[in-house]
């Protein structure tokens, strides 16, 4: 097969990672610190604002505009749940989801190796 070489090791380092690093610890900051002190300024359109600069956080992944754009939707939305619920686990659970494929392929192919 072409491409790296994956090893079961390997995707318990990337879920590991995936999980704590990237997925908790961004949503915990974004929507546990950061959400409810912008609300303390921007109050009831919090989300709006938030989602926006939740997307432009992820310059550094996506350079093409488009890409970048088709966050917009998606952060504004988990912020608005965020900011009406007053609970971080719609953008955990939201996260995961849309983080999940990589795993999974990873998975796919360890088993067929």
């Amino acid at each position: 097969m072409l491409g790296l070489p994956f090893s079961w090791a390997l995707l318990a380092y990337y879920l590991l990672a995936l999980f704590v690093f990237n997925i908790l610890a961004e949503d915990l900051w974004w929507r546990g610190y950061i959400l409810p002190r912008q609300e303390l300024a921007f109050d009831a359109k919090t989300w709006l604002i938030h989602g926006v600069l939740w997307t432009l956080f992820h310059m550094f992944y996506h350079t093409n505009l488009g890409i970048l754009l088709s966050y917009l939707p998606t952060t504004c939305a988990i912020s608005y749940v965020a900011q009406r619920t007053k609970n971080t686990w719609p953008g955990i659970i939201g996260h995961l989801v849309a983080n999940l494929p990589i795993p999974l392929l990873m998975f796919r192919r360890l088993l067929s190796a």
